[in-house]
């Protein structure tokens, strides 16, 4: 096989290549340059993100016929032999697959022989962390004090498996997920470069999907070029990746903050009936929610929300209609329903019953309605001399409002606890009673049976019983 996949053809070559590590080459070039480069480096960030190239980029500018410089010329000798895996001064190691003791040995064994024909012997070791802990401790002395012109570079996913006495004896320079603007601009590059006919809203669909990892998006874009060549429309790129149709989501989107669930659950079906899982729906639709709540929240969203112009003004303008409490609400329900797909015998019947929920859920001006008529309620004339019986239930509306217009912090279930009666006082005897106290138990019977009260009541208690957490007691064990 002659193909060349993408992920390897745009390997970075020099520093200046790679892409959002600024932090981490500029360091390496300016140690090359003032020769203050360590003996052994420890390179640790997620997967995709220039680990290896940085490494091999590293080892070329130390055995470059021009070096050690910090832009090797890509054409000498050791250059060409480093970039193809068969320079003899360069050992890549991939510690997944030579974990034991036996794999170090050889190597310290080896690393006792002086560079031939390069300037240093170096030796990459990736996913170091998969090296067994006789493994580790047979090589503390090799990097305590290392022969001359020698250098270990050691790659890493997960640098918490590795022993601290190797992390004191290494510089370690973490890498970073790149963000959507530099993953966007970089796909612009390749495919302009490869002259692949791509639309913008895939290739940020692809960003979205890769979770910072520049190779992840190279291979999903080697998969739609695999399939469909040089001209890629966004049906197909939908259809090959697996990626749920934006217009699929707001036609959710839009009948649940509208509250109409019938609406809902039509623009779901088509979703269903193409195929896509329903987990993966339910976590689209999150992100529009999240979305939509920092358009809400922010000036210019532009930087939180990784769309196009116009997709970003077309959710400035829906939510704009709503205010953030409503889009957090909506999105506490929706990712404690989407938690409980998993457990669900029919995850596209539960995804279905969690669309009704958010469809169905009293919005916060509802409640804010609700409590303010039952304040009017408690403030209205009773019987009674001077209204007692309703002023001491205006405490009771005011916890209403901070439990329904705001949740505030999370808590327990459960239907609000009933109001405590009051202590009876003693009386004097030269001063008359202020109040009959079976005229008191009067009124707050006829409020407990009020149809408003009730109302209130029930909403209040549905919304705090939707968004709480469970605690340890109710998921725990019952055998």
């Amino acid at each position: 096989m002659s193909y060349e996949v993408l992920a390897r053809r745009w390997r970075p070559q020099t520093f200046d290549d790679v892409a959002g590590q600024g932090h981490v080459t500029v360091t390496l070039a300016n140690a090359l340059r003032s020769d203050r480069l360590p003996h052994a480096i420890l390179l640790a960030g997620p997967r995709g993100v220039g680990k290896t190239s940085i490494a091999r980029i590293l080892a070329r500018s130390l055995n470059c016929d021009e070096g050690p410089t910090e832009k090797p010329c890509g054409h000498c000798s050791a250059c060409v032999e480093i970039a193809n895996s068969t320079s003899l001064d360069v050992q890549e190691i991939d510690a997944a697959s030579h974990t034991g003791v036996d794999n170090v040995r050889d190597l310290r064994d080896s690393i006792r022989y002086a560079p031939a024909p390069g300037k240093h012997r170096i030796f990459i070791i990736d996913e170091v962390h998969m090296l067994s802990q006789a493994a580790f401790n047979a090589l503390l002395k090799t990097l305590e004090e290392p022969p001359p012109r020698s250098l270990f570079i050691f790659a890493t996913t997960d640098p918490q498996k590795i022993p601290v006495t190797v992390l004191s004896r290494v510089q370690r320079f973490d890498l970073k997920r790149l963000g959507s603007s530099e993953l966007l601009e970089r796909l612009r590059q390749i495919t302009s470069s490869e002259t692949i006919d791509v639309p913008d809203s895939v290739l940020r669909a692809i960003v979205r999907e890769v979770d910072g990892s520049l190779r992840d998006a190279l291979t999903l874009l080697d998969r739609l070029v695999s399939g469909f060549g040089s001209s890629i429309s966004e049906e197909a790129a939908n259809a090959v990746l697996e990626l749920v149709d934006r217009r699929i989501l707001l036609d959710v989107l839009e009948p649940v903050l509208t509250q109409d669930p019938a609406a809902a659950l039509a623009a779901l079906q088509r979703a269903l009936e193409k195929g896509v899982a329903p987990t993966r729906i339910a976590a689209d639709l999150l992100e529009e929610v999240r979305n939509h709540l920092m358009a809400c929240i922010a000036g210019d969203p532009s930087d939180l929300i990784p769309l196009a112009e116009e997709e970003i003004e077309d959710i400035r303008e829906r939510a704009a209609k709503h205010d953030a409490e409503t889009f957090q609400r909506l999105f506490r329900v929706l990712l404690n329903r989407t938690q409980e797909l998993g457990f669900a015998p029919s995850p596209a019947h539960a995804l279905e019953m969690a669309v009704v929920r958010l469809a169905t859920l009293p919005s916060s001006e509802s409640l804010a309605t609700l409590i303010a008529r039952l304040e009017q309620l408690e403030g209205g004339d009773g019987p009674g001399p001077g209204n007692g019986g309703s002023s001491r239930k205006t405490g009771s509306a005011s916890r209403l409002r901070s439990a329904g217009g705001s949740p505030g912090p999370r808590r327990e279930a459960g239907p609000l606890p009933r109001a405590r009666a009051p202590e009876p006082r003693a009386v004097s005897a030269a001063a008359p009673a202020r109040r009959d106290l079976g005229q008191e138990a009067r009124l707050r019977s006829e409020a407990k049976s009020d149809p408003l009260v009730r109302e209130v009541i029930d909403v209040l208690d549905a919304e705090l019983r939707e968004i709480r957490t469970p605690s340890p007691r109710d998921v725990e064990d019952p055998s």
